[in-house]
């Protein structure tokens, strides 16, 4: 008040104005550090989380990569062995003798119905 009282209200006013700048600004500057600090550790977060992602996804791909090499040549070693055994059966006499028996059967029995369906039609 003294102050005010000596100098003038217009001094104390202009004193107080450039006391509330200089504040202001300080405020300013540390909000704007605050803020840029802030976005720092956003950066760095999503920076992080993308990359436990990609190797996750890496990991994953591996995994399921190995699992259809070996669905791969299990399916391999499976049409191998029944590509030898039905070889194998097929070689065999007796099985030939029953198919052949089983093909003149099934063209009797072909014979006899369509004759019986011609007789019906008669």
């Amino acid at each position: 008040y003294e102050k005010l009282r000596s100098d003038g209200i217009r001094a104390w006013v202009v004193e107080n104005s450039r006391i509330a700048a200089v504040m202001t600004a300080s405020a300013i500057r540390s909000v704007r550090e605050a803020a840029n600090s802030q976005c720092c550790r956003a950066v760095t977060a999503a920076s992080d989380a993308t990359k436990t992602c990609k190797e996750a996804v890496r990991s994953r791909m591996t995994a399921l990569l190995a699992t259809s090499k070996n669905t791969l040549e299990t399916a391999k070693v499976k049409a191998i062995k029944a590509s030898t055994t039905a070889k194998t059966i097929a070689k065999n006499g007796h099985v030939q003798a029953t198919a052949v028996g089983a093909a003149g059967g099934a063209a009797a029995v072909g014979a006899w119905r369509q004759e019986a369906i011609r007789k019906e039609r008669v």
